[in-house]
């Protein structure tokens, strides 16, 4: 399996040099994909003297090598062990040198806050031993980790930390502040620390240095729009990456200019320094970098409203992509992270020109996997074998022209002299503008929309579809455009339907964070002091009827001539902070008229309706106690829940097979031992979805141990069919997200084995959650599937004193609910 954490590291690098370098990267990095991939970081690697700096080299070598091997977990056990066994008495290195490895373990592994924990262990102990080249090693280490969890004044604190110890080499540390500083676009500061790391990599004659820091503060000038000083900077850095004969670093600097002839609208000039850093790439085999040049290009060809082209380069760009995905095996860019939005931003505008174009059988298949790549950005990695996809199909117009196209590129790839060179990058640039292509562009225009063009994963999903005919099944796939939605409903026997909507992004976010608000605080005394029970339901109703009329009324037809009876929904953005359950029609709840369940990505779903499924039932309960603790910035105060017991004493009723465990029996490793001989995994306990990090998203157990997304990863579910937590809350923290905790939180549990969670989407009352749950496993334990029973036992509580929407809206099925 593909460790995509790594690879994701690997892209985020490359777009960081290229596009946005927010956090600066080694001018030596190194992405030919002919050998492991190994980039060499001096933003991260220890300010130390060379004997520590080998050290240190050595044990994150080691920690990659371990986690590439799948070695890391058992050996992370191994130095805890070693770590407890260690005493204050003994060598104090050896303590350090053991504390270094867990951290350096947990941050390879994407558990950051863990990686923090032991990382100021291990700084106390080297300011306690006096150990200066520990201490700036540390520094640096935290400094970086807190740039990756996006914790940027706290990484700027240790970088000047470090700075304050006065280190040999300084450069790299003020290359970091810099680079951050222009993160935030605060460019004076970055460019006063950038200035300090160009005079000392000028003083130290380090060429190499002095040009990556040349095009860093370039990019500065160009997003000021200061784009005489931009290029002015830019050729400066090429004039030494020639003399040095700096392949790469000439391809990094070609594409920062062609990207400053396109703000200047220069399309000719622009044109052909992104073919030329394109070229270098080839050269090198760099893949990931082609795959973002191709993208760029693209963006290029879009402004210039040759949207045709554009989707031809994009396509290829995602083709690119997801091969090396699928096929790549790296070591990782060591803590380098960046912000790899660009990635998955090149997606969602493939998918938005080709609905803008009507062609929504090829955008159905880029918006699945839109899906999978917001998952591994999110969780670091991806280990279920996207076994649907195969690459984007080109159209026969689009494939005469990369044909073209590709033999024009080779040919200069081939081309050793620089005037032959310039005469192939002309030829070229006439291409674009040829008859040749306006034939082929014309040809896209009048026909695209009417080309039939086979996707794997559209024939994959209607296969699926067919087998729930007595259920009348589709699925729906909403896109939040910053203009528009786009939904597209997919059935099993007719071609994708395609619908758009007119509505702003701010306008739709806006009116999804009013249904949210209305939904979980029915009795919200400060906002509506006089509103009773039925005014705040007819105000979620007025809510949930706005978001009805974009999302589901342009559907309306096809959903009643379809007679259909169950929805699977792939939310997109803030939808996922909000049930689709609780839109309303204008007479009913959607709960009341479709079966709902959500999904990651179809292609990562297996959708098949389960047989002869026999509830065997793990359950635990938190019942008493009271815990605190922080996660990130955010501090968690929880108490036991009294109707919890109550919860798992009743299912132990319908099912009286049920294993329970309450109170302190209710143990991390007491479940752990026993997920794998049920199919059922019902926790009554407080749970969290975090946003913004993810993976610190958490179970909490009876005797206050919790299990992060990252433990999740591990466990056994392969036998489990559904994985409850009837207590979840999502810990949004100051701002709303995208809800991407959400979906990874769905995929992890996917990941270890289960088919399907029931989740909540935020915390309900204990007692109402114990009447539902009592619903669910009535409905269950009448052999209908996991979505009937959902559905069946939301509409009970429509139907009881529970009638609000904030008891029974919030539970929602991801994963094979069938």
């Amino acid at each position: 399996m593909i460790n995509w954490k790594y690879f994701r590291l690997i892209i985020s690098t490359a777009c960081l040099l290229i596009i946005i370098p927010s956090i600066p990267v080694d001018k030596n990095f190194n992405l030919n994909s002919k050998a492991q991939a190994q980039v060499k970081t001096n933003s991260v690697s220890p300010i130390l003297q060379n004997n520590q700096k080998i050290e240190i080299q050595q044990q994150e070598k080691q920690v990659q090598s371990e986690f590439y091997n799948d070695q890391l977990d058992e050996n992370l056990e191994q130095l805890q062990e070693k770590l407890e066994k260690l005493t204050p008495e003994d060598d104090r290195f050896e303590i350090i040198h053991t504390l270094k490895k867990i951290a350096i373990a947990y941050d390879a592994q994407g558990k950051y806050f863990k990686a923090l924990e032991y990382y100021q262990k291990a700084l106390k102990n080297a300011k306690k031993n006096q150990d200066s080249e520990n201490i700036i090693a540390i520094l640096n280490k935290i400094g970086v980790v807190y740039s990756q969890l996006g914790l940027y004044e706290q990484a700027i604190d240790y970088y000047k930390q470090v700075l304050k110890k006065n280190p040999p080499e300084k450069n790299n540390i003020f290359s970091n502040i810099g680079s951050i500083y222009r993160h935030l676009k605060k460019y004076s500061q970055a460019l006063e620390y950038l200035r300090q790391a160009l005079k000392n990599y000028q003083e130290n004659q380090d060429n190499l240095g002095t040009a990556q820091t040349l095009n860093h503060i370039g990019v500065i000038y160009r997003e000021q729009e200061k784009y005489s000083q931009a290029l002015e900077n830019h050729k400066q850095a090429l004039a030494i990456q020639e003399e040095e004969g700096d392949q790469e670093g000439k391809a990094v600097t070609f594409h920062n200019i062609g990207k400053v002839y396109q703000d200047l609208n220069k399309y000719s000039e622009s044109l052909k320094f992104l073919n030329h850093s394109l070229i270098i790439d080839r050269q090198l085999d760099n893949k990931g970098k082609e795959g973002i040049h191709l993208a760029n290009l693209g963006k290029l060809l879009e402004t210039k409203n040759q949207t045709e082209l554009a989707i031809i380069f994009y396509k290829q760009s995602v083709n690119i992509t997801e091969s090396i995905r699928k096929n790549l095996k790296v070591l990782p860019a060591e803590e380098q992270e960046a912000d790899v939005e660009s990635v998955a931003e090149t997606y969602r505008t493939l998918a938005e020109l080709l609905l803008q174009k009507k062609r929504a059988l090829e955008a159905h298949q880029i918006i699945d996997l839109l899906k999978v790549q917001e998952i591994f950005e999110q969780m670091g990695s991806l280990q279920i074998d996207n076994h649907k996809y195969s690459e984007l199909p080109f159209l026969e117009s689009e494939e005469l022209f990369w044909k073209k196209y590709s033999q024009l590129i080779e040919a200069a790839s081939d081309t050793k002299n620089q005037n032959q060179l310039e005469e192939k990058l002309l030829e070229i640039i006439e291409f674009f503008d040829s008859e040749e292509v306006k034939s082929i562009v014309s040809e896209l225009k009048e026909n695209a929309e009417n080309q039939k063009l086979s996707s794997d994963i559209v024939f994959s999903l209607q296969l699926e579809l067919k087998k729930h005919q007595k259920k009348n099944t589709v699925v729906l796939y909403p896109l939040v455009l910053e203009d528009r939605l786009e939904l597209i409903l997919v059935s099993s026997n007719y071609p994708p339907v395609h619908r758009t909507v007119s509505v702003k992004r701010e306008e739709f976010n806006q009116a999804i964070f009013e249904l949210r608000v209305r939904l979980i605080n029915r009795n919200n005394s400060q906002s509506l002091p006089n509103e009773n029970n039925n005014q705040s339901e007819k105000r979620i109703m007025l809510a949930g009827f706005k978001l009805y009329n974009w999302l589901i009324k342009p559907l309306e037809k096809e959903l009643r001539l379809g007679k259909i009876k169950t929805i699977i929904y792939a939310p997109d953005g803030q939808l996922r902070y909000i049930p689709l359950a609780a839109l309303y029609d204008g007479r009913k709840w959607l709960a009341e008229r479709f079966e709902i369940n959500n999904i990651t990505a179809a292609s990562l779903m297996d959708l098949e309706p389960r047989e002869n499924f026999q509830p065997v039932i793990l359950a635990g309960a938190l019942t008493e106690g009271s815990y605190q603790f922080q996660v990130g910035r955010r501090r968690f105060e929880f108490e036991g829940l009294p109707f919890a017991g109550v919860e798992v004493e009743n299912i132990e009723q319908i099912f009286p097979e049920t294993n329970k465990l309450l109170g302190n029996e209710f143990t991390k490793e007491a479940m752990e031992l026993n997920m794998d001989s049920h199919n059922i995994v019902h926790f009554a306990t407080h749970s969290a979805f975090v946003n913004g990090h993810p993976e610190e998203s958490f179970i909490l157990f009876g005797d206050g141990d919790r299990a992060t997304l990252g433990d999740v990863k591990y466990w056994n579910l392969k036998d489990v069919e559904l994985v409850v937590l009837s207590a979840c809350q999502t810990a949004l923290g100051k701002d709303i997200g995208n809800g991407q905790e959400i979906l990874g939180f769905g995929y992890r549990v996917q990941e270890a084995g289960a088919a399907a969670t029931l989740a909540t989407l935020w915390l309900v009352d204990d007692q109402a959650t114990h009447e539902f749950m009592n619903y669910f496993y009535v409905a269950l334990n009448k052999g209908v599937s996991k979505v009937e029973s959902l559905r069946e036992a939301q509409v009970n509580m429509i139907n009881s004193e529970y009638n609000h929407p904030y008891y029974w809206a919030p539970f929602i099925l991801i994963g094979n609910g069938f």
